[in-house]
């Protein structure tokens, strides 16, 4: 038995050590042993242990992973209220999603990466020439932030957790760090998906490598965002003043950005005042859109969706897939394998069993 594949299995389903030794009946030290490749557990001990993480040994019996995951912008993250927990759990979840990405990609065409890294200019100067070279104009709204990227190679996967602070991380990933990533975490309503895509799709071109500290990479990645998302020439031709709510809210919808977001940018780029955006903020506290993170509306937002891994699974699995044929051929759970094409919009909303039985793992 492969350690590393146990140790992988076991945080899949959300559980420590001890929680998996009591379960097979043995002591925390003996998985530990295993996970460390420093015990070779018995037949009968194996199929324990397959038997209680739904993990096939075919699975558990696997090399280590081929590609090498870093955690990314996890790393950012140190001073959100992310527990260690929560940020290894979507480490584990996106390897995942990330190994059998590649791994089913590998038997159609490769997607060639045309990412630009442009770690040496400044952020609103990276934002235009990003849009440059994704082909977009200058001052015009972005349809599809998601379809573009995954069109420049960037695998955009969908973690299905949901962790209150996380939305998703980035890295360049595998031997020689060549795979730009962005994973997703959770369901999100409005248009905190396209911000947090164009987060993280400005630090896959900005900080690869971090040369600066976190902080300064923080605040280039607003700025970022920013241009690339509400190029000023557009916003100061459109934004009438005063700005007002009401006005934020006319550009929503044309410009895909939630009106807090809006709101920051008009401060961003001095249309507004600093005692003027503090009236516009308040006024968004005292409707609960702050404490929320939900606007009127959001729930009607149509949602960018991944289509990368949901069409390779589909042309090899069918539409919809099948997940019996597929668990199979992988030798994992079918909670997991449910969630993912859940997640990745190839079940519909009738599978709640499938997601309480997932939620239920990995509480």
């Amino acid at each position: 038995m492969n350690g590393e594949r146990l140790r992988q299995a076991r945080e899949l389903c959300g559980l420590t050590q001890q929680e998996l030794a009591d379960s097979v009946e043995v002591v925390q030290s003996t998985i530990a042993q295993i996970e460390a490749g420093l015990f070779a557990p018995s037949p009968a001990l194996q199929k324990s242990l397959s038997l209680h993480t739904g993990f096939d040994l075919s699975f558990l019996n696997n090399p280590d992973p081929p590609i090498e995951f870093p955690v990314g912008t996890l790393l950012y993250r140190s001073k959100a209220k992310v527990s260690p927990k929560d940020k290894a759990k979507a480490h584990r979840l996106a390897q995942f999603l990330f190994e059998i990405t590649v791994s089913l990609r590998s038997k159609f065409r490769p997607i060639p990466v045309s990412l630009p890294k442009l770690s040496n200019e400044a952020p609103t100067e990276a934002a235009k020439m990003a849009r440059s070279h994704f082909g977009l104009s200058p001052d015009t709204p972005i349809k599809n932030i998601t379809s573009i990227l995954e069109r420049a190679g960037v695998l955009v996967l969908r973690v299905p957790l949901e962790i209150d602070g996380l939305d998703g991380f980035s890295a360049w990933v595998g031997k020689h760090q060549e795979i730009p990533m962005i994973c997703l975490i959770g369901t999100s309503t409005g248009y905190r998906n396209r911000y947090t895509i164009s987060e993280e799709a400005g630090h896959l071109i900005m900080h690869a490598p971090l040369n600066i500290t976190v902080d300064e990479a923080e605040e280039d990645i607003k700025q970022f965002v920013g241009e690339f998302v509400l190029p000023e020439e557009a916003m100061r031709r459109e934004m009438a003043t005063p700005v007002t709510l009401a006005t934020l809210a006319g550009l929503r919808p044309r410009w895909g950005a939630s009106i807090q977001f809006l709101a920051a940018r008009s401060r961003q780029i001095e249309i507004t005042t600093p005692n003027q955006y503090k009236y516009l903020m308040q006024q968004v506290s005292t409707r609960g859109w702050r404490t929320s993170k939900r606007e009127p509306g959001d729930e009607s937002v149509p949602q960018e969706k991944p289509q990368l891994l949901s069409r390779i699974i589909e042309s090899m699995y069918g539409t919809p897939p099948d997940l019996k044929k597929m668990r199979r051929d992988m030798g994992v759970p079918m909670w997991l394998l449910r969630a993912i094409a859940k997640s990745h919009g190839m079940v519909d909303n009738s599978a709640l069993a499938s997601v309480l039985e997932f939620n239920h793992k990995l509480a």
